[in-house]
């Protein structure tokens, strides 16, 4: 008897502080609650984020991206697994996603590391948007820098994230002004603790300890830039409620993939 009882609090422990975390599919921002919304995020201007798109799905926006190529967008491939490129759409220069103005274009084709990424797991968690046309760069729009490749993650350094996803996780209302938040970025090994063995090398984390600041749903494919204003992670998954105590958000590691964006983006024979 004794032996059971102990047996049932140690699947309990385990299931608690290693449970598989949540994924932030499906949207584009970064989330606190409402009390939290007043004094840890605030709303942002496209004119100082221009990389920023928001991707649509089937017309509903679903998740962000940023732009590395006048006619390429770099997002999470759980955005796309499973869509096809006639069910997409990116809006660019737009600070309210639900205002008419921007540049509007449609996906010509979808690019991901199909024999690496995994949807369980999120390891991978990376997609290239090549569109029709070419957009058109001014002040509301144009690329982001890549980092070096193999580049290591800064511990501590701030970081930006940015999106229209969840403000409240909550409440699964968007809102239509794009959002900014700051976060201390966090290692591969250290963001280990967190989350243990999901973390995998293309994987790093950035939040606080004490929560508060995250991103959240609708944030997922979305950019976080480190102080040069190099795009370091694309926003993928989390803890089960965002901006929890000792859940940071987690994001792919770009640099993991510079060469092989960049063998895409230059790739002549497309």
């Amino acid at each position: 008897m004794w032996f059971a009882i102990k047996y049932i609090l140690l699947i309990f422990i385990i299931d608690f502080c290693c449970s598989k975390p949540k994924h932030k599919a499906w949207v584009s921002y970064y989330s606190k609650t409402k009390e939290q919304l007043k004094t840890g995020s605030s709303p942002a201007n496209i004119v100082d984020h221009p990389y920023q798109i928001l991707l649509l799905i089937d017309g509903q926006p679903k998740c962000g991206g940023s732009i590395i190529k006048s006619n390429f967008i770099l997002t999470a491939a759980h955005c796309i697994f499973n869509i096809y490129p006639d069910q997409l759409l990116i809006k660019a220069g737009i600070t309210d996603r639900t205002a008419n103005g921007g540049q509007t274009e449609a996906v010509r084709r979808i690019i991901y590391p199909e024999n690496e990424f995994i949807y369980d797991t999120f390891d991978s968690d990376i997609a290239i948007l090549e569109l029709f046309n070419h957009l058109d760069f001014n002040e509301k729009v144009s690329p982001i820098k890549l980092p070096r490749p193999g580049e290591e993650i800064t511990q501590t350094e701030m970081s930006t994230a940015t999106g229209w996803g969840m403000t409240d996780p909550h409440d699964d209302t968007l809102p239509t002004i794009l959002q900014v938040v700051k976060l201390p970025l966090i290692g591969t090994a250290a963001c280990r603790r967190y989350y243990g063995n999901y973390i995998t090398d293309t994987m790093f984390c950035a939040g606080y300890e004490e929560g508060g600041k995250d991103t959240c749903s609708g944030d997922s494919g979305g950019p976080l830039v480190d102080t040069d204003g190099v795009l370091i992670g694309i926003t993928s998954w989390g803890g089960d409620i965002c901006a929890s105590i000792g859940k940071p958000a987690v994001f792919t590691k770009v640099s993991y993939f510079t060469k092989y964006i960049i063998d895409i983006i230059n790739d002549k024979s497309q």
